[in-house]
């Protein structure tokens, strides 16, 4: 991009570092994962519209790698100083810092000094006249900042990323759970005064239990586990809404370190919200699993016939084994799937509630009961399979194609 520097923007340097203003001209925007036409019009000041019109597009579909043509008007450029970082220079231009990843095509947050950054140009935050500043002590500004979930995050994270607490990002996003899911906008600070607008500091608390994540293995047990990092059985059960002592290789569960307090679970992420309340949320195996624990109710509601029957989650490590509550729900089992076979797969919504939240989650099931049960008077003869997404078989551990595609039918997909 060419640039110039206007005199009249001599303010900015002196409160906002080596900034240079763009002039008005279309620059090129590459697509990457998780790009939308929403989310590149909104990194450039545009409409969906006139972004889709710019590029002469008759649908919002678009593809990783493709060019797409942007209105610059609105960019400058920011030199790194030493101190700085994405969440530090967000707050100078008024910005977060999903929107400078995004504006600089790039996902890692490492700075450099000297660094050339494209940051929005906002010059309502540049207070350059004296009948301004006499009055900005009157003046009640806020000022939200947001990022968006993406792979792998977590609330406590995110919190370690932005130097606030999981509890505290739960409190401004009204969360009552820890699970969050990719593309969820939270809200990062919230703060109202009378007075200019300072970077917001958060305190920790006094005491901050540490905790870590811990996958079962073959042999353990929750007596073993809390013996090795200094807690109780009561405390790892409470902190993973564990329904009862038994635990799954492959699990994974949150650990308060050195400590008996109950702890938030840390690192359950939701893979896509369902299109609308007729469909379940998508979870990977991992994840639905730490939602859905052994021993735990639920309903399950048929796509297809609307029909719905009790469940229990009996065992298993690479999907769930289910079995039916009493007669009465095997006999709605057997309107579902009239005859019994390995072949016969169908999409369902899982239903339960958990500490308080009702959760509806998008899993597939398999028409044929076998193997063990602890229920004897259910009149199934043994346990059938439910599959979350990436759930793999029992026997040779592998991804079900009918099961992954009834998944993504019982999320609204």
């Amino acid at each position: 991009m060419n640039h110039k520097k206007i005199a009249s923007f001599i303010a900015t340097l002196l409160i906002f570092g080596n900034t240079v203003t763009a002039n008005a001209s279309i620059i090129n925007h590459k697509v990457t994962s998780g790009d939308s036409i929403w989310k590149i019009s909104q990194t450039y000041n545009m409409t969906s519209s006139e972004l889709m019109n710019l590029n002469k597009l008759t649908s919002n579909t678009i593809y990783i790698g493709q060019i797409l043509k942007v209105n610059d008007s609105t960019i400058e450029d920011y030199q790194v100083v030493s101190g700085d970082s994405y969440w530090k220079i967000s707050q100078k231009f008024n910005t977060t810092v999903d929107k400078l990843l995004q504006l600089n095509n790039t996902t890692s947050t490492t700075l450099k000094i000297g660094q050339v950054l494209y940051v929005p140009f906002n010059s309502s935050s540049i207070n350059v006249s004296n009948s301004t500043s006499s009055t900005s002590n009157n003046t009640v500004e806020t000022k939200i900042t947001t990022y968006t979930v993406k792979s792998g995050d977590s609330l406590w994270k995110i919190s370690q990323t932005f130097n606030t607490t999981a509890e505290n990002l739960m409190t401004i996003n009204n969360l009552t759970s820890s699970s969050i899911y990719i593309g969820q906008v939270l809200k990062l600070t919230s703060s109202t005064s009378n007075t200019p607008i300072k970077e917001t500091i958060i305190e920790e608390p006094v005491t901050k239990i540490e905790t870590i994540n811990y996958t079962v293995t073959s042999g353990d047990n929750l007596w073993n586990i809390a013996q090795k990092y200094c807690t109780t059985m009561n405390a790892i059960k409470s902190s993973n809404s564990l329904a009862t002592d038994i635990l799954m290789p492959g699990q994974i569960i949150t650990i308060p370190v050195n400590s008996k307090e109950t702890v938030a679970p840390v690192g359950i992420t939701m893979t896509r919200k369902r299109s609308n309340d007729n469909y379940g949320d998508l979870y990977t195996w991992e994840n639905g699993r730490r939602l859905f624990t052994v021993g735990q109710t639920a309903t399950l509601k048929d796509l297809t016939s609307g029909i719905t029957f009790n469940v229990k989650y009996y065992g298993g490590s690479n999907h769930a084994d289910i079995v039916t509550l009493t007669q009465q729900d095997t006999d709605k089992l057997k309107k579902v799937f009239p005859s019994w076979s390995w072949s016969s797969m169908k999409p369902m919504v899982l239903y339960f509630s958990q500490n308080g939240v009702n959760h509806q989650l998008a899993v597939s099931i398999t028409g044929m009961p076998h193997s063990s049960t602890d229920i004897f008077t259910n009149g199934l003869d043994g346990h059938i399979d439910m599959y979350f997404y990436n759930s793999t078989s029992h026997v040779n551990n592998t991804i079900n194609t009918t099961h992954q595609n009834n998944i993504l039918i019982a999320n609204g997909q």
